[in-house]
C-alpha cells in the first residue's frame, strides 16, 4: 500500500469517526479521535486539518446536542413546552451535524480540505 493511499484513508477515517460519534458509538468514537489526535501530533498535511475539524465538530456536537437541550429542559418554566422545543432543536441540530459530516467525508475522499 502506498503512502498516498494510506494518508487518504486516514483523512477519511477521521471523518468517519466523527460520523460514528454522532450515529453509532458516541463515546467510543470520540475517544478514538482523541487517541488519533495524540498519536498524529507531528503530521503536517491536509489530513491533520481533517483530524482537527473532526475533533472540533465532535466537541461542538457534544455541546449542541447534550448541554443546550439539558439547559432548555431544566431552565424553562413550562416543562412540556421545554421538552417539545428541546426535541425539535435536537433533531434539527443532529441532522445538520450529520449532513456536515457527510460533506466533510466526501471532501476527505476527494483529497480536499474540510468545510468550515
Amino acid at each position: 500500500m502506498s503512502q498516498t493511499t494510506s494518508r487518504l484513508h486516514s483523512a477519511t477515517l477521521y471523518q468517519a469517526l466523527y460520523l460514528a460519534n454522532l450515529l453509532l458509538l458516541p463515546g467510543v468514537s470520540f475517544l478514538l479521535l482523541l487517541w488519533l489526535f495524540n498519536k498524529n501530533k507531528r503530521q503536517k498535511d491536509w489530513q491533520r486539518i481533517h483530524l482537527y475539524r473532526a475533533l472540533q465538530f465532535s466537541m461542538l456536537a457534544g455541546i449542541l446536542l447534550v448541554l443546550i437541550p439539558v439547559l432548555v429542559v431544566y431552565g424553562g418554566n413550562a416543562f412540556e413546552a421545554s421538552v417539545m422545543v428541546m426535541l425539535v432543536y435536537f433533531v434539527t441540530m443532529h441532522a445538520l451535524l450529520v449532513l456536515l459530516g457527510m460533506l466533510n467525508i466526501s471532501r476527505a475522499m476527494a483529497k480536499k480540505l474540510p468545510i468550515c
